[in-house]
């Protein structure tokens, strides 16, 4: 059940997360001509949004599913 939470989450708010980051940092990325920078921050911020994916199953999704199974039984 994680994996797919997070997999939504991610891939519902990795392109928001992108074009922000991007349009605030635009004078980094396009002052770079060979695309690492933006590798290096498309990753950095790939695995924060992960990171912070997990972080709210844990603390509110699992606990959640968690009391509904109990009441279920």
């Amino acid at each position: 059940m994680a994996v797919i939470f997070v997999a939504i989450w991610v891939g519902l708010t990795m392109p928001i997360a992108l074009s922000i980051v991007f349009s605030i940092l635009k004078p980094i990325v396009m002052a770079d001509n060979t695309g690492i920078g933006m590798i290096v921050l498309g990753l950095l911020i790939a695995f924060l949004n992960g990171y912070i994916g997990i972080k709210i199953f844990d603390k509110k999704i699992e606990p959640w599913l968690d009391k509904h199974k109990k009441l279920r039984r």
